[in-house]
């Protein structure tokens, strides 16, 4: 598919790599779930939950923070995305990292763009 294929190429024109993994910051990262239908691309959003305490009733990408078993900001952008809505890892191509934004003094978020499977359903974490 030639919108996917030239979407890759320029995506990863801006590939950050591990340039910032250094920086010692509460360290978030979030999905952006790119989906190719009818000729277009589009963004999966979540939706998140009344009961959240940060946030509650916000739309936003899943993502979520680093845990210690995440090797990098891909692996803490694909777990969160499998507990939030269920996209399992091997349901997504990661084409980047982009530039991580500072949100307060101490907290870093880096966003992964990736396309996921067409055919995929989404399966939303009732919490």
């Amino acid at each position: 598919n030639s919108l996917i294929d030239d979407a890759k190429v320029r995506l990863r024109r801006h590939d950050i790599g591990s340039k910032y993994s250094h920086l010692s910051y509460n360290k978030y990262s979030v999905l952006l779930p790119l989906l190719a239908k009818e000729g277009k691309l589009h963004l999966l959003l979540t939706l998140r939950s009344e009961k959240l305490r940060r946030s509650p009733g916000e739309v936003c990408f899943p993502g979520g923070k680093c845990e210690p078993a995440d090797v990098d900001d891909i692996a803490t952008a694909l777990r969160e995305a499998q507990e939030e809505v269920g996209l399992r890892p091997h349901q997504v191509e990661v084409i980047c990292r982009l530039v991580p934004c500072l949100f307060d003094k101490y907290t870093l978020v880096t966003p992964v763009v990736g396309f996921i499977d067409h055919d995929f359903q989404a399966q939303p974490n009732p919490d």
